[in-house]
C-alpha cells in the first residue's frame, strides 16, 4: 500500500505540470504522427496533386535554364500564376532523395505534407497558450484545429490549401509575437512569412492592411518621437519584406513583376467549369449563392466547435462594442479582432466579387486555423462565466452564485463540453476513415441512405477510386485491367499492382471508374461496385456493357426525334436529349458540353436560371456519356415542363465555342410537317431553285435543303417583299422600296435529320415579286433568286 500511496501522489502527478508546455504539445504531436504514418498509405492521388508537381518542375527548370516556355505555354492558363513556396521543396526533397518510383514520390510528398499540417497544430497551441495563458486551452484549440476530418484527409494529399493554412497560422503566430516583443527583427519575419502566404494564396493579401491597421494604432499611442520613429520603421520593413519575399518566391513574376496583377485576377475568376451540387441545386462556380461558403462551413465543422466559436466571436464582439476604446488599447484584444475579422472578411471578399467558387470550402480552408483559436477564446469565456464573458450577463447573478463553487461546476462543464466533442469528432473520423473528406455533421441528414448524396457534393476529389482500384486487383487477381479514370490514385500503388493495371481511353476500356453512379441518365448496368458514405455512393465501378449501350444507340438514332446534325446528332428521345457521334475519338467529347433549356412559361425556371433566362444544364461527357467501340453517346433528361427552345453544343474555357446550335423545339415539329407535305408532293414543283428550293405555300414562303450541311444556315436570309402598291409599304421600307424581312435560320427553321427546312408569313397585302437568298456582312450574298408573285397570299 505505501509503494502504491507512493507511485499514484499528487505529488507525482503534479510533475507534468512542471513540463514545458512546448514539451507537451510536441508529444501530442508525436502521437498525431505516429497516427499518421500508420495511415499514409490509405490515401490517393488527385489530379491537382501531379499538376502541382508538374508546375514546380516548370519553374525549376526556368530557374535553372531560363526557359519560362513550359509555364507560359500551359493549357491552363492559371497554373503560370500558382505559387510554388511549398512545391519546390518538395520537388528539391524528391531529387535530392533520389525518388525514381511513383509510389515512393507520392508517399513521401504525402507524409511531408502531413508533417506540415501537424506542425501547424503545433503553432496553434503555442499561440493560443501566448493568447490565454492555459495550457489545457491551448492544447484544446491544437485538437481542435487537427481534428477537423476533412482537413485531416486532405492534410496527406491537398499540396495547395493545407499548406497555405498552416502557413497563415505560422504568419499570425508571428505577427502575435511581433506585437509582443516589439522589435524590428520579430516584424521582418513576420513579413517573410506573410509573402511566403501571399505565394501560395492571393487571400493572405488581407493581413497587411490588419497588420498595418494595428501598427497605426500603436503610433497613435506612442509617446515619443523615437518610438513612433520604431513603430514606422518596423512596418515599413514588415511590408518590404511581405512584398519582397513574394515575388522572390514566385518565378513567373521575375521578369515582369506586374504579372501578378493579371494573376489577381485570373485567380479570382477560376476559369473552371466544375459544377457544383449545393442544396440539391446545380450551380456553375461564378452563380453559386451567396451562402455557399458559410452553409458549407457550417455543415462540416464539428460541432463543438461551432458552439465554442460562436460563444468566442460574441466574445471578441462584446469586447469591441463595449469598450472600443479600451479594446483599441489592448494588444490582446486587437490580436482577437484580427482573428475575428480573418474568418468573416474574405467570406465578405468572395461573395462581394463573385469570385468562381467550387468543391465545397476547400478553397477557404485557412478560415479554420483562426476559428479554432476563437473557439479557444470561447472555450475560456464558457469555462470562466458561461455566457457571461461572451453576453455580459454575469454580474446579473446574485453574489452567491458568482463563488467558486459554481465557477468549478461551469470550468468542468466547459472542458466536459469541448473533451465530449473531440471525442465524439475522434470517433466519427475513425469510423469514416479513409474518406474523412467526406464528413458531414448533425446539421444535415446524415441518417437516411443516400440523401446526403442528392444534395451536396460527396467525393468531388475523387480519392475512392484507390480504393476501388483495389477492389478490381482483388476480385481479378491474375487479370490485366483495362480501365478508364478521372484520377490519379493508380501512381501510389505497388509497382506490381500498377503493371496489371493499363489506364486506357473509354473505348478501349473494360471498366469505367466514377465518383457517381449516374453517370447516364437513361437506365444502365448496375455497378459491380460502389464505395459509399452515409449511403450515398461516392465511387463507382460499372463494367463495360457494349451490346447494352449498342442497343441504346440504335434505339435512340433509329426512334427519336432527329433535332439537328451537327458535330454530334442531337435526338429528342424518351424524355432525354441523346448526343450521338460514329465515328468518335477520345478528343471529341474533351470540350465541355452547354446545354441551355428556355421554357415557354418563364415561372418554370430554377431560381439560379430566371436572371439568364434558361435553365443551365451544362454537362461532361465523362459525367453522363459512355464509349461503344467507335461511338459515342450522352444522355441528359429534359426538365419535364413545356420548352420553347434549346441552346446546346461544346466550349472551351477561354477560347469559345466548339460548335453551338439553337433549337426553336415548337418550329422544328412546323418543319417536320411542312416538309413532309412538300415531299408527298402537296404543293408541286418549288417557286424558284438555288441554294435552297422556294415554295410558296399558302401565306407562306418555305426554304427546303437537302441534303443540308451545318454551314447552310450560317450566313444571315434576306428576303425582300416588293408590294403591288408602294402605298402598303411600312415606313422603314419606303426609301428602299421593299419590306425587309431578313432572318436567322435558328429564328424560323430547324435542320430535321439533315434537311433544312425554314419558312416565313408573307405580308396580307398584294405582292409584285419577291427577292430572297442569304448574305455575309461585309462579303456580300451568298445565293440569291427573284420572282414574280403568281399570285397573292390571299389567293
Amino acid at each position: 500500500m505505501p509503494i502504491l500511496s507512493s507511485f499514484f501522489s499528487i505529488s507525482r502527478l503534479a510533475l507534468l505540470s512542471r513540463v514545458p508546455f512546448w514539451a507537451q504539445a510536441l508529444a501530442l504531436c508525436a502521437l498525431f504522427t505516429i497516427a499518421g504514418v500508420v495511415a499514409l498509405d490509405d490515401y490517393g492521388v488527385i489530379w491537382d496533386e501531379v499538376a502541382q508537381r508538374r508546375i514546380a518542375i516548370a519553374n525549376v527548370d526556368y530557374i535553372i535554364t531560363g526557359d519560362i516556355s513550359a509555364l507560359s505555354q500551359a493549357a491552363d492558363v492559371a497554373y503560370r500564376y500558382y505559387g510554388v513556396a511549398f512545391e519546390t521543396p518538395l520537388l528539391l526533397a524528391e531529387r535530392a532523395i533520389g525518388l525514381q518510383d511513383s509510389r515512393d514520390i507520392y508517399l513521401t510528398r504525402h507524409l511531408l505534407i502531413h508533417l506540415l499540417f501537424i506542425a501547424g497544430g503545433f503553432v496553434c497551441a503555442m499561440l493560443a497558450y501566448r493568447m490565454l495563458g492555459n495550457k489545457w486551452i491551448a492544447l484544446f484549440a491544437m485538437l481542435l484545429f487537427l481534428l477537423h476530418p476533412r482537413l485531416y484527409a486532405h492534410s496527406f494529399f491537398n499540396t495547395k490549401d493545407i499548406p497555405f493554412a498552416v502557413t497563415l497560422l505560422i504568419a499570425l503566430y508571428l505577427a502575435h509575437r511581433a506585437f509582443r516583443r516589439d522589435t524590428i527583427g520579430a516584424f521582418l519575419l513576420c513579413g517573410i512569412v506573410v509573402g511566403l502566404a501571399i505565394n501560395l494564396r492571393p487571400f493572405a493579401l488581407l493581413l497587411p492592411p490588419m497588420i498595418l491597421a494595428m501598427r497605426a494604432l500603436d503610433l497613435r499611442q506612442a509617446s515619443g518621437r523615437a518610438e513612433r520613429k520604431r513603430i514606422l520603421t518596423s512596418a515599413g520593413i514588415f511590408t518590404a519584406a511581405a512584398l519582397a519575399t513574394a515575388y522572390i518566391v514566385h518565378p513567373y513574376y521575375w521578369e515582369n513583376p506586374l504579372r501578378f496583377i493579371e494573376g489577381l485576377r485570373v485567380l479570382a475568376q477560376h476559369p473552371n467549369n466544375v459544377n457544383n451540387l449545393f442544396m440539391g441545386e446545380i450551380y456553375r462556380p461564378d452563380a453559386v449563392p451567396w451562402n455557399y461558403i458559410p452553409v458549407w462551413f457550417a455543415i462540416t465543422a464539428p460541432p463543438v466547435a461551432l458552439l465554442l466559436g460562436a460563444i468566442g466571436c460574441a466574445a471578441v464582439c462584446r469586447q469591441a462594442i463595449t469598450r472600443p476604446l479600451a479594446a483599441l488599447r489592448d494588444r490582446e484584444i486587437r490580436f482577437r479582432i484580427l482573428l475575428l475579422g480573418y474568418v468573416l472578411l474574405p467570406v465578405v471578399v468572395s461573395i462581394a466579387l463573385q469570385a468562381n467558387i467550387f468543391n465545397g470550402w476547400r478553397h477557404m480552408y485557412f478560415l479554420w486555423a483562426p476559428f479554432s483559436l476563437l473557439a479557444a477564446v470561447g472555450l475560456r469565456a464558457l469555462a470562466s462565466g458561461g455566457a457571461g464573458m461572451a453576453f455580459g450577463k454575469s454580474a446579473r447573478l446574485p453574489r452567491w452564485a458568482r463563488g467558486g463553487g459554481l465557477h468549478m461546476a461551469q470550468r468542468t462543464l466547459a472542458y466536459g463540453v469541448a473533451g465530449f466533442g473531440l471525442i465524439t469528432t475522434a470517433t466519427a473520423m475513425v469510423a469514416l476513415h479513409p474518406y474523412e473528406y467526406v464528413y458531414f455533421n448533425a446539421l444535415v441528414d446524415t441518417k437516411t441512405p443516400g440523401a446526403l448524396g442528392k444534395r451536396y457534393e460527396m467525393d468531388y476529389r475523387y480519392l475512392a477510386q484507390r480504393q476501388a482500384l483495389e477492389y478490381l486487383l482483388a476480385r481479378y487477381s491474375d487479370a490485366t485491367l483495362r480501365v478508364w479514370s478521372e484520377e490519379k490514385s493508380w501512381l501510389i500503388l505497388p509497382q506490381n499492382d500498377r503493371e496489371r493495371i493499363v489506364i486506357t481511353d473509354a473505348p478501349e476500356a473494360d471498366f469505367y471508374l466514377h465518383r457517381r453512379v449516374n453517370f447516364l441518365s437513361a437506365p444502365e448496368p448496375p455497378p459491380i461496385h460502389a464505395i459509399r458514405a452515409y449511403g450515398s455512393v461516392i465511387a463507382s465501378i460499372v463494367a463495360k456493357d457494349a451490346d447494352a449501350y449498342r442497343a441504346e444507340y440504335n434505339d435512340a438514332a433509329a426512334s427519336g426525334t432527329p433535332l439537328v446534325r451537327s458535330d454530334f446528332d442531337v435526338y429528342d428521345y424518351n424524355g432525354a436529349l441523346y448526343y450521338l457521334k460514329e465515328p468518335c475519338a477520345p478528343g471529341d467529347v474533351d470540350a465541355w458540353f452547354f446545354l441551355h433549356v428556355i421554357p415557354a412559361d418563364p415561372a418554370d425556371l430554377p431560381a439560379d436560371g430566371r436572371e439568364s433566362g434558361f435553365a443551365n444544364l451544362d454537362f461532361q461527357f465523362a459525367d453522363q456519356g459512355v464509349y461503344i467501340g467507335d461511338k459515342c453517346m450522352a444522355a441528359l433528361a429534359l426538365p419535364r415542363y413545356p420548352i420553347e427552345r434549346i441552346r446546346t453544343g461544346q466550349f472551351v474555357s477561354g477560347e469559345g465555342r466548339v460548335w453551338g446550335l439553337d433549337i426553336g423545339l415548337a418550329a422544328h415539329a412546323a418543319a417536320q410537317t411542312l416538309y413532309e407535305s412538300i415531299a408527298a408532293g402537296d404543293y408541286g414543283p418549288p417557286t424558284a431553285q438555288s441554294l435552297f428550293d422556294l415554295y410558296l405555300i399558302g401565306d407562306s414562303l418555305a426554304y427546303i435543303r437537302e441534303p443540308c450541311a451545318p454551314g447552310d444556315t450560317d450566313a444571315r436570309f434576306f428576303l425582300h417583299i416588293f408590294p403591288a402598291d408602294p402605298a402598303d409599304l411600312p415606313a422603314d421600307g419606303r426609301e428602299s422600296g421593299f419590306a425587309n424581312m431578313d432572318f436567322q435560320f435558328a429564328d424560323h427553321g430547324a435542320d430535321i435529320g439533315g434537311k433544312c427546312v425554314a419558312s416565313r408569313e408573307l405580308p396580307a397585302y398584294r405582292i409584285e415579286r419577291i427577292r430572297a437568298g442569304q448574305f455575309v456582312s461585309g462579303e456580300g450574298k451568298v445565293w440569291s433568286a427573284e420572282f414574280p408573285m403568281g399570285r397573292q397570299p390571299s389567293d
